[in-house]
Formats: structure tokens, C-alpha cells, sequence
């Protein structure tokens, strides 16, 4: 199974990079191949052979509606908490979070602005801009730093 592109909760790209693009093309290049396989072994089957081969083909043909259906549900899943992002973000304003800068580092401050940036939402803490996967723990009024 591909990585799914929501390793963080919340399906906004990373300031390092996603790899959400190379998963979808190796799951397209591995149905294209299978399909290829597929067309191949039909060609050069024996109809008469028995009906063991066809026991397998329709195995495969299976499987694949299997891989295709597991396929579109892990985009919908994708969809979905992507979808959520704008939300979530929308929710931190005004609250003290901490998040973790470039260099590794935890910055301490009051999410004071959201922008969004091609669906993306930023957030500003301290006067710098960072992306919702950056934010390590939300703090509400009275209470203890969520994480």
C-alpha cells in the first residue's frame, strides 16, 4: 500500500516537500503494468487448456477492482483531510502554539493571522508564516498545551 499523502492530521504539503505526487505516479505506473501483464497473458493463453486458467484471471481481475477501489479511497481520505485543513487552521487563531521552526528548533507564540496560499493555509506565529504539519502542540486559555 502507498504512503498515504496524510501522515500529518491535518493534508496540508509540507514546507519540506510531499510526496504525495511520486506515490500517485508509482500507484498509476503499477496499474498500467498490471493491466499490460493482463492484456499479454490473455493473448497467449491456451483456450484450451483447461479451466484453471480462467480461475486465475478472474482472481486477478479481482484483485485489481480491489486495488482500484482501495486506490480511490485513499484519495477521498486524502480529500477529505485535506478539506479539513482551512478548518483546523481557521480554529488556532488567537491561541498560543508551539511549532517547529526550519531549523528544528520549537517557537513559543499567538497564532495571530491565517492566509491561505493555494488552498494552503499559513500561519502566522511571531510575525513568520508556517505551515499547520509545523504546529507541535495547540494551548487553550487555562489549559495545558495539547499535542
Amino acid at each position: 500500500m502507498t504512503e498515504v499523502a496524510a501522515a500529518n492530521s491535518y493534508g496540508a504539503h509540507s514546507s519540506r516537500g510531499s510526496s504525495s505526487t511520486g506515490a500517485k505516479k508509482n500507484t498509476e505506473l503499477g496499474t498500467d503494468t498490471f493491466l499490460q501483464l493482463l492484456v499479454t497473458q490473455m493473448r497467449y493463453q491456451d483456450p484450451f487448456s483447461g479451466g484453471q486458467d480462467m480461475g486465475e484471471f478472474m482472481n486477478q481481475v479481482a484483485q485489481f477492482t480491489m486495488l482500484e477501489r482501495v486506490i480511490k479511497l485513499q484519495q477521498t481520505l486524502e480529500d477529505y483531510v485535506a478539506s479539513q485543513a482551512p478548518v483546523k487552521a481557521l480554529t488556532l487563531l488567537n491561541k498560543t502554539v508551539e511549532v517547529m521552526d526550519e531549523n528544528g528548533e520549537v517557537r513559543r507564540g499567538e497564532a495571530s493571522k491565517v492566509r491561505f496560499e493555494g488552498g494552503i493555509p499559513l500561519i502566522s506565529v511571531n510575525d513568520k508564516e508556517y505551515y499547520l504539519q509545523d504546529i507541535i502542540s495547540v494551548e487553550t486559555a487555562g489549559d495545558s498545551a495539547e499535542k
